[in-house]
């Protein structure tokens, strides 16, 4: 897991091949006025706007197992609790994201123009709503 403020998105450039197509799209684009919902960059990176008040607290976590997500908060706050507990993943499914109930070993508030990066098989469990506003984010999605 990464957590950092988004000016510093492109110091992790080299994480990852595709996190440079990240940078590039983010100093590229007003992320907060692109549309709500899931439009692709190319054959390994997608994005998915989203416009939502955040939810009551879980102990319901998600993975996944293709994809890395680089969320990124545009307006709000909002609570992600991670676990280092290493899901059981038995049948694969076409959305890529896998669900468990565990108990977390840590959190992070996502700030405006913050974001968190979790890698495949890291437990984490966002939307948290820390307050009664309106959460803008946008995540991509990348094929690891």
């Amino acid at each position: 897991m990464i957590y950092d403020k988004l000016e510093n998105f492109e110091k992790y450039a080299n994480t990852h091949a595709e996190f440079k197509t990240v940078a590039e799209f983010i100093k590229n684009n007003d992320l907060l006025a692109l549309p709500v919902g899931k439009t692709p960059i190319n054959d390994k990176v997608f994005y998915n706007r989203q416009s939502y008040m955040g939810k009551p607290d879980t102990d319901k976590y998600e993975s996944h197992i293709k994809y890395i997500d680089v969320q990124i908060v545009l307006k709000g706050v909002e609570k992600i609790k991670h676990s280092t507990i290493k899901p059981v993943i038995e049948e694969l499914n076409e959305k890529d994201c896998y669900f468990t109930h565990t108990e977390q070993d840590g959190s992070v508030t996502v700030l405006e123009n913050t974001f968190a990066v979790y890698f495949p098989g890291e437990l984490h469990a966002p939307g948290i709503g820390v307050n009664e506003e309106q959460i803008e984010k946008i995540i991509f999605k990348v094929l690891a």
